[in-house]
């Protein structure tokens, strides 16, 4: 059940991510041509990523790192 609510959860977040960078390069931005502002957005989005994925693979490295030293801590 966490998979799918975590499923569920990421998509309707770049959904919505997604909605609100359209209407903001469409508002924002009215001279840049097409290009420019799908590369903008797939940079904003490709840096969202990494740094998601980032702190996502430093927590799980924090919670090896308490196993590896629970006894250390006793």
């Amino acid at each position: 059940m966490r998979k799918l609510g975590g499923t569920l959860l990421a998509v309707g977040l770049g959904i919505l991510m997604g909605w609100g960078l359209y209407w903001f390069f469409r508002l924002a931005f009215l001279e840049l041509p097409l290009a420019a502002k799908i590369a903008i957005a797939a940079i904003a989005v490709g840096l969202i990523i990494l740094l998601a994925s980032l702190g996502r693979e430093r927590c799980r490295a924090s919670k090896e790192e308490k196993e590896k030293f629970k006894e250390v801590e006793k």
